[in-house]
């Protein structure tokens, strides 16, 4: 899977623009914000098995439930050479990293708000979320307003 100039990148984490992460800046630099939207999956705080209890972060799972929804951001790729080598790293997923990978990237489906539908990049969860916390909202943003 190798995401294209002008494909879709759906983002719902901290490469969010209200996160002000150095890594979602990197994407605004690759990358031009088409406008708001929604995945059918389920979101979920990670705590990370590295670093328990002081690292936390997203991860979003597909779900079979029409009504489960993720929102985020949709990105449309205008440099994608350099970037999604370095999504890649921070996702821990690609053909450097040992399976099960905890993340994988996934053609999706998203609704970009005003109606229409297309497909995008996504970074998906793929290990157990037993135990994590599931945000019933679907926005990162509405459980952590303030992660850097």
């Amino acid at each position: 899977m190798t995401a294209e100039k002008g494909d879709l990148l759906f983002v719902y984490g901290t490469l969010q623009s209200t996160a002000q992460h150095p890594m979602g800046d990197l994407l605004r630099s690759h990358a031009r914000l088409v406008g708001t939207g929604a995945i059918c999956a389920r979101l979920y705080i990670i705590d990370d098995p590295e670093d328990l209890g002081a690292n936390y972060f997203p991860g979003a799972l597909p779900s079979p439930d029409p009504a489960d929804r993720v929102y985020g951001e949709v990105y449309e790729l205008t440099n994608p050479a350099p970037l999604m080598p370095e999504l890649d790293r921070l996702e821990a997923c690609g053909p450097d990293w040992p399976e099960p990978q905890e993340f994988i990237l996934r053609n999706v489906e998203v609704l970009i708000d005003g109606g229409e539908a297309a497909r995008a990049w996504s970074y998906l969860y793929t290990w157990d979320v037993t135990g994590a916390e599931r945000v019933m909202s679907g926005r990162f943003t509405a459980v952590a307003p303030d992660v850097r």
